[in-house]
């Protein structure tokens, strides 16, 4: 019973699985990547046209429900490249694309005058259900299998027509096989992808993102700010004197410094604030505002670490930038100057005795 337990909640955490479309998009967006996919999905969705042309070219074997559906197929192909062409979907829009895409490929294969020429186009379902596997749920990517099945089956009845049995059960697995092997291997790839983007911006010790993280994050920010918010804020963080910690109560005692600075942090920031351990015992905070000089939350930030055990304190530095200017190509390198000006005020208020603010 136990086993049969565990194997019914891991068949629903695998159904409850959310939606992926919104984490892909921002992975790709991240890394310079959405417009190449963009271009490859208009590519893919104006491959198929080939073949309905191909059947309307060819009179004889062409009837009058093989035309309408050709018409059709070709219709929604020209549309759909268009489509990816001009816009990047929302996810509504983009399962409607794959529901539409995998119902125009089944009801192509069908009414094709040749069965082993149906057969052959059922092995499309492959790419819709790839494309569903990559970003979409797992409860669709069902749906995308169970089509593939009903189409296999479809084919495999007309080929029995004028076929062996071998043939038929060759024409079911390979339609079954294409149409359910290539989006598992897509979808791992994509967990593999998630992996990666959790991991791989994340410090371990303290859970807060690294520099790569941090910087990718930021960019998050400048594409959909707040209305009212015209400025970006950074803040360095550097714990005063951290040595100290170390030397007087060991390296173990500094890290749970640094984990629990980490979560005071994460407490005192709003929930979208990019916050990184930039190494060491300094941090890095973004954040986007209304106001050129916010420095009521770097100082609650300051007096806050102040009053931690061990006598912990902080110097924090802060520089802003108007977000306008971030639009263009040079974004990257003014970040990185901003970073450079939080981190020189940050040393201004360490000279000056520690403990306190600094604006650049």
């Amino acid at each position: 019973m136990e086993g049969l337990r565990r194997t019914v909640s891991g068949l629903k955490a695998w159904w409850d699985q959310p939606d992926q479309f919104d984490w892909i998009v921002k992975f790709l967006l991240q890394r310079g990547l959405l417009r190449p996919t963009q271009l490859l999905m208009a590519v893919l969705c104006f491959s198929p046209i080939l073949a309905p042309l191909a059947v309307m070219s060819q009179p004889q074997s062409l009837t009058a429900r093989s035309l309408l559906v050709s018409i059709t197929a070709g219709a929604f192909s020209v549309v759909a490249t268009w489509f990816w062409l001009t816009h990047w979907p929302t996810p509504r829009q983009s399962r409607v694309l794959a529901v539409t895409g995998t119902v125009c490929l089944t009801l192509w294969s069908v009414a094709q005058y040749s069965p082993m020429t149906g057969a052959l186009s059922s092995t499309a379902l492959a790419v819709t259900g790839g494309y569903i596997a990559f970003f979409h749920s797992n409860r669709l990517l069902a749906f995308s299998f169970a089509v593939t099945v009903v189409a296999a089956s479809l084919a495999a009845w007309r080929v029995a027509s004028e076929s062996t049995p071998a043939t038929v059960v060759a024409v079911f697995w390979q339609i079954c096989f294409l149409g359910i092997a290539v989006p598992v291997v897509i979808r791992s790839i994509a967990s593999a992808m998630g992996h990666y983007a959790t991991h791989s911006e994340k410090d371990p010790l303290t859970g807060l993102l690294n520099r790569r993280g941090f910087l990718e994050q930021i960019g998050g920010h400048l594409i959909k700010p707040e209305p009212s918010h015209t400025h970006l804020m950074v803040m360095m963080v550097d714990l005063d004197d951290f040595k100290r910690i170390n030397d007087t109560h060991g390296h173990a005692t500094g890290d749970s410094v640094l984990r629990a600075v980490a979560g005071l942090l994460r407490d005192h920031t709003p929930a979208d604030a990019a916050i990184c351990r930039a190494g060491g015992e300094e941090f890095l905070i973004a954040l986007t505002a209304a106001t050129a000089r916010p420095l009521s939350l770097a100082a609650a930030l300051c007096h806050a670490i102040g009053r931690m055990p061990h006598s912990v304190t902080a110097s924090v530095g802060t520089a802003t930038i108007e977000l306008h200017r971030l639009r263009g190509p040079h974004r990257l390198g003014l970040v990185q100057r901003l970073i450079d000006s939080a981190d020189a005020a940050m040393y201004v208020a360490k000279r000056n005795g520690g403990n306190q603010v600094q604006h650049a």
